[in-house]
C-alpha cells in the first residue's frame, strides 16, 4: 500500500514557477523586438542605399547624357521586352576622345528571364543616319555631341546629340528600336570588378602591349586566372602587340572577351562573395555608370532577374569580318541577327517588315515605324554649298582586293583618309571578280572616286569647329584603345 502511494505522487506533474515562466516569455518577446529592429534596420539601409544609388546614376553626366527628348516610357513593363545599349568609353582627359570603343545590344525579356547580346565591332564600317559617306561607328556619339555642342555655341536648342544619334543608328542596323542605353568609363569597370575581388577568365593567349601615352600596360600569360580590374580591363582592350603583327587582335577578339568578362562578373557578382559587397560596388557603379532607365525600371529589372547568372545570357554571334580598314556585318548574318532580337523583342510583323527594310548599314533616310523609333532623322547641312545641293548617292563600287594571309594592321594604325572607303556591304564570295564601275554623274558632271590619300568629305561639323574632346578619331593612331 505504502508503494502505490509513493508511485502516485511520483507520477503527479509538478505545478509551474509563475515567475521563471514570465521571465521566459519576456526574453522571447524581447530578442524578437531585437532581430525586428535589426532586419528592419538593415532593410532600410538597404532601400536607402539603392534609392540613393539609383539617383545617382539616373542624374544627368558630362560624359554621357542626352538633352535630346525621346519620348522615353520611364514605367516598367514585367510582360515587356526591353532593348538597351551598353556604351564604354575611354573618359580619361589624356586621351582627347569620345569614341565609344564598347558598344553592346542587349534585348532582356522579363518573361523568359533571358537576355539577348550582340557586340558590334567599334570599326564596323555604316553610314550615319543624316551623314555623307562612311564612316567607323564608334565615332557616332562624338559626331551627335559635336552637333550639340555647335547648337549650344549657336544659341539654339540641340536636335541631336552623342545618346540620340548612336540609338538611331543601331535602329537601323539591327531593325530594333533602342529603347536605352547604359554608359560605364573604363575607370568605372576597374573599380566593379576589384570591388568583386578580381574576375576568373581563360585567357586564351599571351597578351603584351605598352602604351606610355596612355599609360597602358598589358601583360597576362595564357590559361584560366583571376584577373583584377587592369588586367581584365587590358584584356578586353587589347588590340596591339609589342611583338608584332600577327599577335594583333582583331575587333572579333576583343568582341569575344567583352562579353567573356561581362559573364565573368555576371556570375560573380551573383555568388555570396560579391553580395556580401553589394554597398560597395554600388558607392563605384554611382560614380562611374549612367543610365536614361528610370528607377523604377532598375528596380524592375532587378525584381525579375533575381538569380540571374551568365547561363541565362544569349550572345549572337555577329559574323563581323575585316577588310580595307574596316570591319564589315555580312549580309545573311546580319538578318539572322535581326530576326533573334526582333523576336525577343516581340515587334509586330508590320513594324518588323518596315525596320528590315532600312538599309543594312544606315541611309540618309530613317526606317519609318510609328512604335520603332524614338526620334525623327534630322537631315544635316553639309559646310559645302555644292555639296548640300547635289543629290545624295552611294559611292561606286570598287575592285577590292583580297585580304592578304597575315593579319592586317587594325584600321586605327592608318590615318583617317589614307585609304579609299571599302564597297557597300557584300560577303567575300561576291567580292570576287568585282571591276571598278564607271563614276556615277550629278547635274551632268561627272563625280570621280576619291582617290588614295584623299581626305574624306567633311562631316557636318567642320574639324576647325569641333571640340578637340568631341573630334571623331582624334586618338593616337597607335593607340591600343
Amino acid at each position: 500500500m505504502p508503494e502505490k502511494v509513493t508511485r502516485q505522487r511520483a507520477s503527479a506533474p509538478r505545478k509551474k514557477q509563475p515567475g521563471r515562466s514570465r521571465k521566459l516569455r519576456r526574453l522571447v518577446v524581447l530578442c524578437s523586438f531585437i532581430a525586428l529592429l535589426l532586419v528592419g534596420g538593415a532593410a532600410g539601409a538597404i532601400y536607402w542605399k539603392i534609392n540613393d544609388t539609383l539617383d545617382t546614376v539616373t542624374q544627368p553626366k558630362d560624359n554621357f547624357t542626352s538633352n535630346v527628348s525621346q519620348n522615353i516610357d520611364p514605367e516598367y513593363h514585367n510582360d515587356k521586352p526591353m532593348s538597351f545599349i551598353i556604351l564604354g568609353s575611354d573618359s580619361r582627359p589624356e586621351t582627347g576622345s569620345m569614341n565609344t570603343d564598347v558598344m553592346i545590344v542587349a534585348v532582356a525579356n522579363p518573361s523568359t528571364k533571358k537576355v539577348t547580346m550582340v557586340s558590334i565591332p567599334r570599326d564596323t564600317r555604316v553610314k550615319i543616319p543624316g551623314y555623307r559617306d562612311y564612316h567607323k561607328i564608334n565615332s557616332v556619339y562624338a559626331n551627335g555631341e559635336a552637333e550639340r555642342r555647335q547648337a549650344e555655341r549657336n544659341n539654339q536648342t540641340p536636335t541631336e546629340d552623342g545618346i540620340s544619334l548612336t540609338k538611331k543608328t543601331m535602329n537601323e542596323i539591327l531593325g530594333i528600336p533602342i529603347e536605352h542605353y547604359v554608359a560605364i568609363d573604363f575607370d568605372g569597370f576597374k573599380a566593379v570588378i576589384d570591388e568583386l575581388g578580381g574576375v576568373e577568365v581563360n585567357v586564351d593567349r599571351k597578351l603584351v602591349y605598352d602604351d606610355p601615352t596612355d599609360d597602358t600596360h598589358i601583360n597576362l600569360n595564357e590559361g584560366l586566372q583571376t584577373l583584377n580590374g587592369e588586367q581584365a580591363l587590358g584584356y578586353v582592350r587589347h588590340r596591339h602587340d609589342n611583338r608584332g603583327t600577327k599577335y594583333y587582335s582583331s575587333d572579333f577578339d576583343r568582341n569575344r572577351r567583352q562579353q567573356e568578362v561581362i559573364k565573368a562578373v555576371v556570375d560573380k557578382a551573383a555568388s555570396l562573395e560579391g553580395l556580401t559587397k553589394i554597398f560597395n560596388i554600388m558607392d563605384v557603379g554611382a560614380k562611374n555608370i549612367h543610365t536614361d532607365l528610370s528607377k523604377d525600371q532598375i528596380k524592375g529589372l532587378a525584381f525579375d532577374f533575381k538569380g540571374f547568372s551568365a547561363s541565362m545570357v544569349n550572345a549572337l554571334d555577329n559574323g563581323a569580318y575585316w577588310q580595307g580598314g574596316y570591319t564589315f556585318l555580312e549580309k545573311d548574318k546580319l538578318e539572322v541577327i535581326r530576326e533573334s532580337l526582333q523576336s525577343e523583342m516581340g515587334i509586330s510583323g508590320n513594324v518588323v517588315a518596315q525596320l528590315n527594310n532600312s538599309p543594312v548599314l544606315g541611309s540618309n533616310e530613317s526606317a519609318v515605324a510609328a512604335s520603332s523609333s524614338n526620334t525623327k532623322p534630322v537631315k544635316k547641312k553639309t559646310t559645302q554649298s555644292a555639296a548640300s545641293s547635289a543629290p545624295k548617292e552611294k559611292p561606286p563600287v570598287e575592285e577590292v582586293k583580297e585580304e592578304p594571309d597575315t593579319p592586317e594592321a587594325p584600321a586605327d594604325v592608318v590615318a583617317e583618309g589614307e585609304a579609299t572607303p571599302p564597297p557597300d556591304v557584300v560577303s567575300p564570295e561576291q567580292q570576287q571578280g568585282q571591276t571598278t564601275q564607271t563614276p556615277p554623274t550629278q547635274n551632268g558632271t561627272v563625280t570621280t572616286t576619291p582617290e588614295a590619300g584623299t581626305a574624306p568629305p567633311p562631316d557636318i561639323v567642320p574639324p576647325s569647329t569641333q571640340d578637340a574632346s568631341s573630334t571623331p578619331g582624334s586618338t593616337s593612331p597607335k593607340s591600343n584603345s
